[in-house]
């Protein structure tokens, strides 16, 4: 009974988290409390959003951040992707140096909020892998991001 518990309390969790980050105007709520064990949200994927030519965490980004934190820091069991992305404003080199900024500076937002840089796997597109397709020098916020991934490592 615990054990599926458990289970039902990490959905919602999941589910709380993954309307959060998908919804512009509503922030995500606090982790959930201590009493919680070994919350589990593998294979959920959030994303941190950036300005045009940024490489700031905002305030909404810095809670999914907090959020992805703490149940990777309290599950063991878990990894972090993070891949930054860019629109097609500027140049395709530049684009490239900023999405690795954006990575980093997810990633050092990470492991300040508690996840061992052990566990984090970063990488960078650039402009090259965008989840909006656009025309060349077109701002779309879609593409100005870094994709979070939490998965479950292998036994």
């Amino acid at each position: 009974m615990a054990i599926q518990s458990n289970i039902l309390r990490s959905a919602m969790l999941a589910a709380a988290l993954v309307s959060g980050a998908a919804c512009t105007q509503q922030t995500a709520s606090a982790p959930p409390p201590a009493a919680t064990q070994n919350p589990e949200l593998a294979g959920a994927w959030y994303e941190v959003y950036f300005d045009t030519n940024s490489s700031t965490i905002d305030e909404r980004g810095r809670t999914i951040v907090r959020s992805v934190a703490y149940v990777v820091a309290n599950n063991t069991t878990t990894r972090v992707t993070v891949i930054g992305k860019t629109d097609t404003v500027g140049a395709q080199s530049s684009n490239l140096v900023l999405s690795k900024l954006r990575a980093d500076g997810v990633r050092e937002a990470l492991i300040n909020a508690g996840v061992p840089a052990a566990r984090i796997d970063t990488s960078w597109t650039g402009e090259t892998r965008q989840d909006t397709v656009t025309q060349n020098d077109t701002a779309n916020r879609r593409n100005r991001v870094v994709d979070i991934t939490v998965v479950k490592m292998a036994n």
